[in-house]
């Protein structure tokens, strides 16, 4: 990984982490279990969500990784950097990661998630590794380079920070902290 490449992910990292904490400051635990329907996640759920997924892609960036011809092409990393926040297009999660009440609170999940973004921040700084050379299988995506799993990684938390504040809309719980910083 080259430094510049260190440097995008190490801000994205931070700026998502940042997003999805701040989607859900303010939030009670009873009002977190709450879903606006039947058929939608609560804010707990997407919590509980986001730090699952996190940990399996970590895992997979750090032990699954198989060699690969490197790409000049980063249309793909192209396509995630701009897409992985629209919510405009709703996506099924695979089911590993849905949520089970793996957290009572949501203090739980969080902190649950901020402790492997904190592992994910460390392979990061750590990284040595040319990821466009090395790809995985996504269960949502198929074949992926690690530079390409490490922007969704980065990026998911984002995707569902929107979706709190969604949820925060439909069940008419403001949001508290400042309006969401745009990722670059």
């Amino acid at each position: 990984m080259d430094a510049a490449d260190r440097a995008q992910m190490l801000q994205l990292l931070a700026e998502s982490r940042d997003n999805l904490v701040g989607a859900a400051a303010g939030v009670s635990d009873d009002q977190a279990r709450i879903r606006p329907a039947p058929d939608r996640w609560s804010v707990l759920d997407c919590a509980e969500h986001v730090a699952i997924v996190e940990n399996f892609l970590l895992k997979v960036l750090t032990t699954k990784l198989s060699p690969c011809a490197p790409s000049e092409d980063r249309s793909r990393e192209a396509f995630f950097l701009h897409s992985m926040e629209n919510r405009t297009q709703k996506v099924m999660a695979p089911d590993m990661s849905h949520p089970s009440g793996r957290f009572a609170t949501l203090a739980e999940a969080l902190d649950y998630f901020r402790q492997s973004r904190a592992r994910t921040v460390a392979f990061v700084e750590q990284c040595n590794l040319d990821l466009r050379a090395l790809f995985a299988l996504h269960p949502l995506f198929g074949p992926t380079t690690g530079q390409e799993f490490l922007i969704i990684l980065a990026l998911h938390p984002a995707r569902h920070a929107e979706q709190i504040r969604e949820i925060r809309e439909a069940l008419d719980q403001p949001t508290i902290s400042s309006p969401k910083p745009p990722l670059k």
